[in-house]
């Protein structure tokens, strides 16, 4: 059995970016004699960012475990996904510029009627992902091309002709995936 955890060097600048809006949307709201549509609009972004802030501190509070029976996200909102249970598997790239070189993965995992989202900032991603992967595999479950895409830019499955190059995916060892991170 493996632990992962989110690294508070990772969740310290979502610390801050949420309290720094939600400073900035909450105080103004409290402090300032508004007309009511612009107290709706700061009060709307308010609560997104408050919801920020309690995401971040859900994902500190949580650990993963993965082992050859499933993964188990201990936490305030705890999760238990036994592998022979697994009955969705998707690994989603999101990107922060228009070059693709910045991002960041999630892996979306679905089985016994739970769901679990992973991001790649957790430690041991990789291995989740693999294991996760096999599991799929074992469960002989369709994965969408774009997973298989971000699968083969993790190294995790060897480049698969056509699929490689129509996303653009370059192996792991040979440097940043233009669809994958920059890690």
């Amino acid at each position: 059995m493996t632990a992962h955890r989110y690294d508070m060097t990772e969740l310290g600048g979502d610390y801050a970016r949420g309290a720094a809006g939600l400073a900035l949307t909450a105080l103004p709201l409290i402090l300032l004699p508004m007309h009511w549509i612009v107290a709706i609009a700061f009060a709307a972004a308010a609560l997104v960012f408050l919801a920020f802030l309690v995401r971040t501190w859900l994902r500190h509070r949580s650990v993963i475990e993965v082992d050859s029976q499933g993964v188990v996200a201990h936490g305030p909102l705890g999760v238990r996904i036994a592998w022979r249970d697994l009955d969705g598997f998707r690994l989603r790239y999101f990107s922060v510029r228009r070059d693709r070189q910045r991002g960041w993965m999630q892996l979306d995992l679905r089985g016994g009627g739970r769901r679990l989202k992973i991001e790649s900032t957790i430690s041991g991603f990789d291995e989740i992902v693999s294991q996760a992967h096999d599991a799929a595999v074992a469960k002989a479950l369709t994965i969408d091309d774009s997973s298989q895409a971000n699968l083969m830019s993790l190294g995790v499955i060897a480049p698969q002709a056509g699929l490689a190059e129509r996303w653009g995916v370059r192996p792991a060892s040979a440097g940043p995936a233009t669809d994958g991170p920059e890690e």
